[in-house]
């Protein structure tokens, strides 16, 4: 009687993942032989350890190996390693030294970015970002288009800013010129000479990336500023200002075909509030309390007793925002039974319906 010939599926040297007999899952391995008689495998695997006998049902191709390839050509056998590559080499600029840095439209498209270490530098994110991040930079002139997240500024000295985002927070800043767009109240912490004017940087096709940004161009904070550290002696005064416009707010541009959505008297109402962030507070936790303050900002502007006042700059008239008047209270017959408990109520005798003041005065004189 002729023997069987087994079907042999995987070539000695191939890759596969197998499971030998009384082993609950499968490990990585390389063929070694396979017995035609049999149609079992033998495998060496991974740790060294080496089986024969497995038949072919426990075994199959190995997981092909996921590899990430960076726009130079550069590929990377995991994401984390792609991942730290493609921050350091293509969303940051990083340890450089009176240079033109320069990201266009299309390089970034709403990734994070880093600016870190930089001297006598000019930069140029001419894109929509996320979070992006300014560390330890001195005598710069930096241009942020529309980032969709926060801003974070931290210790920067006698540098130029050109901002547009969602959040601008600032921590040991010196001596800073900042033309802001911020959806919400910018923050400053522990810093010095820290001057505002509105945002004043036009590039190509900017509208559009306010848009993909969800920025409002109308709404803007730059002059709502809030001091973490208000009050605080041991910081250097001003922590900060607003520049007149009579000094004249610069403008920076790319030149032909240039634009820059945000109206310059562009200003957002104030919300008044409790509390600033500190540059440590989690994201996640700022964002949920800013969106929150936003929500409720026409309500809490309304509830407010008197008038509210915008935040105001050195030569500009104040914008008050007036809640509505409220209603004139009802004139009443007083009832002389209980004229007498009337006259200790906490308002005020003189407000009170003259009919109810003459009864409680008759009351207290019997």
């Amino acid at each position: 009687m002729a023997s069987v010939v087994r079907t042999q599926t995987y070539a000695v040297g191939a890759e596969v993942e197998a499971k030998a007999k009384g082993w609950k899952q499968f490990y990585k391995g390389r063929v070694t032989a396979f017995d035609e008689a049999s149609g079992t495998y033998s495998v060496e695997f991974e740790d060294g350890d080496k089986q024969t006998g497995i038949k072919g049902f426990n075994v199959r191709a190995a997981a092909k190996k996921e590899t990430f390839t960076a726009p130079d050509g550069k590929t990377f056998d995991t994401k984390q390693a792609f991942r730290k590559y493609m921050s350091e080499t293509f969303y940051s600029f990083r340890d450089q030294s009176g240079q033109t840095l320069i990201k266009k439209e299309g390089d970034i498209a709403g990734q994070t970015f880093s600016i870190c270490n930089l001297q006598s530098c000019e930069v140029q994110i001419l894109d929509h970002s996320d979070q992006v991040l300014v560390d330890g930079i001195t005598d710069c002139t930096v241009i942020i288009g529309p980032s969709s997240e926060s801003v974070f500024v931290r210790k920067a000295k006698n540098c130029k800013f050109f901002i547009a985002c969602k959040q601008f927070r600032s921590r040991d800043c010196e001596n800073c010129l900042v033309s802001l767009y911020s959806k919400t109240e910018p923050v400053v912490e522990t810093s010095t000479g820290m001057r505002f004017f509105p945002y004043s940087a036009s590039y190509p096709n900017q509208t559009a990336h306010f848009a993909i940004a969800k920025l409002q161009p109308e709404h803007n904070h730059w002059c709502n500023v809030f001091d973490f550290n208000k009050g605080d002696a041991s910081i250097p005064e001003p922590h900060w200002e607003l520049v007149p416009e009579a000094e004249g707010w610069p403008l920076w541009t790319t030149g032909e075909e240039a634009e820059n959505p945000v109206p310059a008297t562009a200003r957002a109402h104030v919300v008044p509030k409790e509390q600033g962030f500190a540059i440590g507070t989690e994201q996640t936790e700022a964002q949920r309390v800013f969106d929150q303050q936003e929500e409720d900002q026409h309500q809490q502007v309304h509830q407010e007793a008197g008038s509210t006042t915008c935040a105001s700059w050195p030569g500009q008239a104040s914008a008050t925002i007036a809640p509505p008047a409220p209603p004139a209270p009802a004139v009443e017959e007083a009832d002389p039974a209980t004229a007498a408990d009337d006259s200790t109520s906490e308002r005020p005798v003189e407000a009170q319906p003259a009919a109810t003041a003459a009864a409680a005065a008759a009351a207290a004189a019997a």
